[in-house]
C-alpha cells in the first residue's frame, strides 16, 4: 500500500503519522481531523457525517505531495465499503419529520448510501469510475475484487479504497490507495 489512512472515533492518521486525537464528541473530532488537512472545502460543515468521513478519510491523497497528487482524475477510481449506509442520516431525517412533520430537502440527499462518494468525487474533480458497497464487515478479498477490475477493466491508474463507517458516534475508517502494482505484490 502505498499510502493510508486511519480514523478511530476521532483518531486520525495519515500513513501512520497521527493527526488529530479525540475530544469525545463525534462532530468535534470530525471537525478536528479536517482541520488537521489545512483544506478549504467551505460545503464541509454542511456534508453528513458520513460524508464528512469519507472525506477525511480520502482527502490526504490529494494534498500536496500526496499519492493522488499528480494523477489523472479522469484515471483515479474509488471503492467504499460500509455497515450502515446512510443510517446515521437516515436516523436524524426520521425524527426531523416525526418532530415537524417535514424534514429539509438538504437533508434528504443525504439518505442515499452512495452520496458520500459523489461529495468526495465532486471534491476532488474524480471523473474515474466508483463503487459503493454495503457489509456487515470489510471483506477485503470484495475490496480486492472490485480494485482489480477497476484497474484492469476500467482502465483506472490508481483506486481510493476503504472501508468508512458512522452510526451511534461511534465512527470508523480505513482507506488506502491501490494501484496495479500494489495488486501484483
Amino acid at each position: 500500500i502505498n499510502s493510508h489512512t486511519t480514523y478511530r472515533n476521532g483518531h486520525f492518521t495519515h500513513n501512520g503519522k497521527q493527526l488529530a486525537t479525540p475530544t469525545g464528541n463525534t462532530d468535534t473530532d470530525l471537525n478536528n481531523a479536517w482541520s488537521s488537512l489545512g483544506i478549504e472545502l467551505p460545503r464541509f460543515p454542511r456534508m453528513d457525517r458520513s460524508s464528512k468521513l469519507v472525506a477525511i478519510a480520502g482527502s490526504a491523497f490529494f494534498v500536496e505531495s500526496g499519492a493522488l497528487a499528480e494523477h489523472s482524475k479522469d484515471t483515479i477510481g474509488m471503492v467504499i465499503m460500509g455497515k450502515s449506509g446512510s443510517m446515521d442520516t437516515d436516523a436524524k431525517y426520521q425524527a426531523q419529520l416525526d418532530a415537524d412533520n417535514h424534514a429539509s430537502p438538504g437533508m434528504f440527499v443525504y439518505t442515499l448510501p452512495n452520496i458520500a462518494m459523489g461529495e468526495f468525487s465532486i471534491q476532488h474533480g474524480l471523473y474515474g469510475s466508483g463503487l459503493c458497497l454495503l457489509s456487515d464487515a470489510p471483506d477485503l478479498a470484495q475490496m480486492k475484487e472490485a480494485c482489480t477490475i477497476l484497474l484492469n477493466d476500467h482502465g483506472m491508474e490508481a483506486v481510493v479504497c476503504g472501508w468508512s463507517n458512522i452510526f451511534a458516534d461511534q465512527a470508523t475508517a480505513t482507506f488506502m490507495v491501490v494501484t496495479e502494482r500494489t495488486l501484483a505484490d
